[in-house]
């Protein structure tokens, strides 16, 4: 059994890999908010029950802080095991990063990257992430990244607005799809909405205009977004899937390359642990 953790910039999600249990494209994983004051306690009850994992494998975008307390929890509820921590590497196996300093990019955004891979290695496709920012990343068949940009949320712009225009208010107003909004509250979240939109299809309209086939969504925003972006990936001939677990599913196949490194699908090579 291992226990695969991803710490993002707000939520805790984990998942215990054993026989009849693997992670796949349609798992649900367990959640704790690391902004909340309990939610260490809330860890280490969700815990209490789990058999001594044969290891840890984490990917962290948190604070060090937040990282440091869970292999602390790690440690007190299963004693000595073995952590690996997942770090972006410029060529794995079977994909080659096109970052120019790998070390710049999250290492939740790198496990998505290996995610995908294992969803659809053979066409070209892009791998979206709609969490507390937003970040598109294009591959084109056979695991070379094309690249990717990075955008604010839907929150982040609408905090932003407020906290730099007075009148503007933090929250409010409905989407508007058919017509042009008439009042200051729907021009806010139709404009966060079409902003998010707009950002995915320009990087295809930009960087790939041959159009990739596949959109895999992750994060806590994936489904207002996927309802976004039916219509154009439907004109591009794309299909859109949402993966829950995306980046535990990218940290499972570190894992992977670490048990077998002769595994054809991965390998250690290129993969950076921290024990």
């Amino acid at each position: 059994m291992m226990l695969l953790i991803d710490i993002g910039n707000s939520r805790l999600k984990w998942h215990i890999q054993k026989e009849l249990c693997d992670v796949d494209p349609s798992t649900e994983p367990f959640a704790v908010n690391h902004h909340d004051p309990l939610w260490l306690t809330q860890l280490s009850h969700a815990w209490s029950n789990i058999t001594r994992p044969k290891a840890c494998f984490i990917s962290n975008v948190a604070s060090n802080t937040v990282l440091e307390q869970v292999q602390q929890l790690i440690q007190m509820r299963f004693g000595a095991v073995d952590t690996h921590i997942v770090r972006p590497q410029k060529h794995t196996a079977d994909f080659t990063l096109a970052y120019d300093e790998p070390n710049q990019m999250g290492a939740d955004r790198f496990a998505q990257l290996l995610g995908a891979q294992a969803i659809c290695r053979a066409h070209n496709h892009l791998v979206i992430s709609a969490g507390t920012a937003t970040t598109i990343d294009g591959v084109l068949a056979h695991g070379q990244h094309l690249g990717g940009v990075i955008a604010p949320s839907i929150d982040l712009m609408r905090t932003s607005l407020h906290q730099h225009t007075a009148r503007l208010p933090l929250s409010g107003g409905t989407f508007s799809p058919n017509h042009a909004p008439h009042n200051t509250l729907d021009a806010l979240a139709s404009g966060a909405r079409l902003a998010r939109q707009g950002a995915v299809l320009s990087f295809v309209n930009h960087y790939m205009p041959d159009a990739p086939s596949h959109w895999l969504l992750c994060g806590g925003g994936a489904e207002l977004l996927a309802g976004d972006l039916a219509t154009s990936a439907e004109k591009h001939t794309a299909t859109i899937q949402i993966v829950p677990s995306l980046c535990l599913l990218g940290v499972w196949q570190f894992s992977q390359s670490i048990d077998n490194p002769l595994s054809p699908q991965s390998s250690a090579e290129g993969y950076s642990i921290t024990h």
